[in-house]
């Protein structure tokens, strides 16, 4: 599903426009750069089509979920619930920011629960992440009352769901702040990119701050002038990043369309199978960018898989899935039960991850491509009978 699929002549003209005016620095040089601001005009973008209040345009996904922890003030020795069907960038952030992971159980659509994260609350719990993922929405109205309940901000990690609804509302607007991602691999790219959405002031200011070494932006006041209000990192975008996602952004709805069409077809030529689709909390707003069937037993999952490969078109099982499923990450297993700025770690082991292993076990899954040819989409459909003639 990489964004680039969809690259043209509208991006080779939008870089090729800020090359010819030497100007890649985001900030500063106002009086020269003749009011051309890519990246906030990105971020603009992201804000209007989102219903945000403010975007924040940062270096990539990880950078925008660490941005906004440390504008929430998460710091050591804090506790962040999150899930452990996501990407490692995930936990990474949390990390990054010298808090503790706390690892929740995931309900039928395979999303972090709320009643699980709920019995994971105690005094150290700073922020709650769930992680909207391959495609699919949390249920942001329970997340949204356990917040309001405790006091608790909650970080969407939407880096997967770009374009993605919850009952009308865009993925990452729903929460204190959330985060999408440009990386190569999602379905609009910039290179390498994220986006901080939030409707609150004090909250942007400080991650705009943090962002860029903690200047205090203005355009009356050239780079060099510039206050500061503490000590930050630089995880700026560029001009040529921005220019990419002003364009990407206003691909967004073919993207979806095209996706969501391909996901459709192979739904309705599947539909007389017995086949179970993930369950999910809003359908509409379903980004399709992954087919996830829910098979009856683990055992029912590994026929599937066999039947879909000698078909020609193997699917994945989820709980097989090294990249989004902490029950693979040997690095986090080995920071599990050591102390970490005071506080204990939970275990991350596997035999930690058991309800989870019982529902990621009989996932199978087959990502989808923007701009599939009949003939792929023909090879998923054949292999979605064939394995549900095998497993059901």
């Amino acid at each position: 599903m990489p964004g680039a699929e969809f690259f043209g002549v509208e991006e080779i003209k939008a870089v090729t426009d800020v090359i010819e005016r030497k100007m890649i620095h985001r900030y500063g040089s106002h009086t020269t750069r003749g009011g051309h601001y890519k990246a906030e005009a990105f971020e603009n973008k992201a804000a209007a089509l989102s219903g945000a209040r403010r975007a924040l345009a940062v270096a990539n996904g990880t950078a925008a979920l660490i941005v906004a922890l440390k504008g929430l003030g998460v710091g050591a020795g804090d506790e962040v619930i999150t899930s452990p069907f996501s990407f490692i960038a995930t936990i990474e952030s949390i990390i990054a920011v010298n808090a503790v992971p706390v690892f929740a159980d995931i309900d039928d659509t395979l999303s972090l629960c709320p009643r699980s994260a709920e019995q994971k609350i105690t005094p150290r719990t700073k922020a709650i992440m769930p992680v909207h993922m391959f495609g699919v929405a949390c249920d942001m109205d329970s997340f949204t009352a356990l917040g309001e309940k405790y006091g608790i901000p909650v970080v969407e990690d939407a880096c997967e769901v770009v374009g993605g609804t919850y009952k009308g509302r865009w993925l990452g607007t729903i929460g204190k702040a959330g985060a999408w991602s440009f990386d190569p691999n999602k379905m609009l790219t910039v290179g390498e990119g994220g986006i901080i959405l939030t409707d609150d002031e004090e909250l942007y200011f400080k991650m705009d701050c943090y962002h860029d070494h903690g200047h205090v932006h203005s355009k009356e006041i050239d780079r060099g002038g510039e206050s500061k209000c503490g000590i930050g990192v630089n995880y700026r975008i560029s001009e040529v990043a921005g220019a990419l996602g002003e364009v990407a952004l206003g691909k967004l709805p073919a993207a979806l369309a095209d996706i969501r069409g391909t996901k459709r077809r192979i739904l309705d030529a599947v539909g007389d199978t017995g086949l179970v689709p993930r369950p999910m909390h809003s359908p509409e707003g379903d980004t399709a960018s992954h087919l996830i069937f829910m098979m009856p037993t683990a055992e029912a999952a590994k026929e599937f898989q066999a039947a879909s490969r000698a078909a020609g078109n193997g699917c994945a099982i989820i709980a097989e899935n090294t990249w989004h499923y902490a029950k693979h990450w040997r690095a986090l297993q080995a920071m599990g039960e050591k102390d970490f700025f005071g506080v204990m770690t939970p275990p991350y082991g596997p035999e930690t991850m058991t309800q989870p292993e019982a529902k990621l076990n009989r996932a199978v899954m087959f990502g989808l491509d923007l701009l599939m040819k009949d003939e792929a989409v023909e090879k998923i459909i054949a292999a979605c009978r064939a394995g549900a003639k095998a497993a059901l």
